[in-house]
């Protein structure tokens, strides 16, 4: 598996092509930014999925800060990019 996960960190287009994916799935209002609100039900949605309490206002918020680069009020393609190979770099660490 972390083979695997490697090899997506490694390949920018594959990486890309996946973080497109998800984006798509994240962006319900196909604004090519995720708000605070698409940000919160993303966010709801892992946590049910792995049996822990939903986040707070204040988690969503804190989030939204830390992977907001460019202080635009959302997440864009790129910033998201960025949380997919975070993710990925910490579940092979």
């Amino acid at each position: 598996m972390s083979d695997f996960i490697n090899e997506i960190v490694k390949d920018t287009n594959l990486l890309e092509k996946i973080a497109k994916r998800a984006f798509e799935h994240v962006d319900i209002d196909n604004n090519k930014i995720i708000d605070e609100t698409e940000l919160k039900n993303i966010l709801a949605q892992i946590s049910i999925e792995m049996g822990a309490e939903p986040p707070t206002e204040e988690d969503v918020k804190e989030v939204l800060q830390y992977s907001d680069k460019d202080i635009s009020g959302g997440i864009d393609i790129e910033e998201f990019k960025e949380i997919i190979k975070d993710i990925l770099r910490s579940l092979i660490e």
